[in-house]
This record gives C-alpha cells, sequence and structure tokens, in this order.
C-alpha cells in the first residue's frame, strides 16, 4: 500500500484581492458552484457566471426547479471555484475559490448591467431566444476568497461577512 506524507504549502494573506484573482474572475468562462446534498453529499454544476467587482459578489443564472437551488434553500454554504489549466505544465495552473454563502434573487431584481454582461458574454451559446425571465440568479458573496498560481497560495477575508 502506497501511503503518501501530506504537507500544507505556506498561505500568505492578502489584504486585497490579488489582481491575478480578479483578472481571472472577469476572463473565466466556467465556475464550478459546490453545494451540498442532505446527509452532506457533494453536488458540484459548471456554470456560467459574472464577477460583480464593485460589490465583490459572483452570479451565476440558472433554471428554479433544478438541483442546486433545491440544495441551496436547505443550506446556503456554497462553493465557487473558477480555474485557468495548463495540460502542457500543471505548476502553472492558476485558479480562484469562493467559500461563502449563496442566495436565490429573482432575475428582475438583479442589477440591469450584471445582467447585460451575462448576456453579452454567453449570448452566443445561450441564443437569443434565451428566456432570462424564467430564470433565478444564484449570488454568493465571498467569506474566503482563495487564489493559487502553481504552488503559490494566497486568502482573501471578506472583512463585512
Amino acid at each position: 500500500m502506497f501511503l503518501a506524507e501530506t504537507h500544507s504549502a505556506p498561505i500568505k494573506i492578502a489584504k486585497e484581492i490579488p489582481e491575478e484573482a480578479l483578472r481571472i474572475l472577469k476572463s473565466g468562462f466556467f465556475s464550478y458552484l459546490g453545494t451540498s446534498e442532505e446527509g452532506c453529499l457533494p453536488h458540484l454544476t459548471a456554470m456560467f457566471y459574472i464577477w460583480d467587482g464593485t460589490s465583490k459578489q459572483i452570479y451565476m443564472v440558472t433554471t428554479r426547479g433544478s438541483h442546486k437551488i433545491s440544495n441551496i434553500r436547505k443550506n446556503t454554504k456554497v462553493c465557487v471555484t473558477v480555474d485557468e489549466r495548463n495540460s502542457v505544465l500543471p505548476a502553472a495552473n492558476r485558479g480562484v475559490m469562493i467559500k461563502g454563502r449563496a442566495m436565490m434573487v429573482e432575475m428582475e431584481l438583479v442589477d440591469e448591467v450584471i445582467t447585460v454582461d451575462f448576456l453579452s458574454k454567453y449570448m452566443k451559446f445561450l441564443g437569443a431566444g434565451y428566456p432570462i425571465g424564467n430564470r433565478i440568479a444564484i449570488r454568493v458573496t465571498p467569506r474566503i476568497l482563495s487564489y493559487w498560481r502553481g504552488t503559490d497560495f494566497y486568502r482573501w477575508k471578506n472583512p463585512y461577512y
């Protein structure tokens, strides 16, 4: 049997979200939303998203009856990851992980700029007939934001959480 020795990489505490983390959040295409089912079973879903740099929140749009919405109604603690993978140099991978609370927001109440940015970013994939009014937004407020670049790790803690 093979036993791996574990060790923790040093984590640098950042007073502000690192610029590289913000670049990834602004330019990334997919996010991965982790929720918990009953019995603490994990549920992970790839999702389109928009990062709102002003409020420091991430928004995703989904159908009202989705499994993730059902999970969030029971447990608002979620985890969202946006990453950039480098298959040639895995040590060059970069990413951002947000741990926080999710809230469902009616699309009519989502800031118009966020809705327009979301539709602009994904319209060619969603199509002109995408029924945005039949959807619901998931807004995640970060409690802790972690950023990694290869084996360097940074953590930002939301002072207002």
